[in-house]
């Protein structure tokens, strides 16, 4: 499929397909978050799988397209915005999940998101690295939200998650400290 993608579509093309992918799963959260409320679970999960696949789809057009105009980290924006909106959709489907899971992961996660925009908004010329182990730890967090529909509470699974997540997101920060110029 690779080799067929990369003969089928010029550069701009898989640009602007890789844009609107993302902008897709950007655009899905409004949904997702309406039945998350409602708490129509299938209906989130269909939907949450749907918005799972542009990821995979977008990356696989990105890597064969033009470099974006800007150094902004696009699909890093959507995967941050769509990580939030998780969030809020585990507070809105699974009563108790917060109070559960809070401690350690979800302030520490909080506060590595609020020193890497601000070494971002600082550096803006940075380029942010983009590891394998944090697209590994990103498509295991996606999968977090199905495993609870699907199967419920599993709390060895979620602690797991959680875990990565932040080793994750620990190496990216300390990635861009080491980048970032002095304050």
């Amino acid at each position: 499929m690779q080799r067929a993608t990369a003969t089928l579509v010029n550069k701009d093309t898989a640009r602007a397909i890789a844009d609107g992918l993302t902008w897709t799963r950007i655009l899905l959260a409004a949904p997702i978050t309406v039945l998350a409320w409602y708490e129509l679970k299938w209906w989130v999960l269909a939907i949450y799988a749907a918005a799972a696949l542009t990821d995979l789809l977008d990356g696989m057009f990105a890597r064969r397209a033009t470099p974006p105009a800007t150094n902004i980290d696009f699909d890093g924006v959507a995967d941050l915005i769509f990580s939030a909106m998780t969030l809020l959709w585990l507070w809105l489907l699974f009563p108790g999940f917060f109070p559960k899971y809070w401690l350690p992961y979800i302030p520490l996660l909080v506060l590595l998101e609020i020193y890497m925009i601000s070494v971002r908004l600082r550096n803006r010329e940075m380029i942010i690295p983009h590891f394998a182990f944090g697209r590994y730890a990103m498509a295991l967090f996606f999968f977090l939200l199905p495993v609870l529909i699907i199967w419920d509470d599993v709390s060895w699974f979620v602690h797991l998650v959680l875990i990565i997540g932040t080793a994750s997101k620990t190496q990216l920060a300390w990635a861009l400290a080491r980048r970032a110029d002095p304050p």
